[in-house]
């Protein structure tokens, strides 16, 4: 399991995914020593706000919860 925080917004379907070079390393180096099965929870936009921090944290724990 990857769990990232990030200040700006990178993940799936955001302006800025091509830029994600956090998540696909990580993916990478996994993949490389066997480990293909990868989760990520991910919360984003935590330096944008208190409102899109709180958003995101909550976001990230319901993610955790659903696996």
């Amino acid at each position: 399991m990857i769990i990232s925080t990030r200040g700006g917004l990178y993940g799936p379907g955001s302006p800025f995914e091509p830029r994600d070079h956090q998540e696909k390393y990580m993916k990478d180096v996994f993949t490389f020593i066997g480990m293909t099965d990868v989760d990520v929870v991910r919360a984003e936009g935590v330096s944008m706000g208190e409102e899109p921090k709180a958003k995101a944290l909550a976001g990230a724990k319901e993610q955790i919860a659903a696996l």
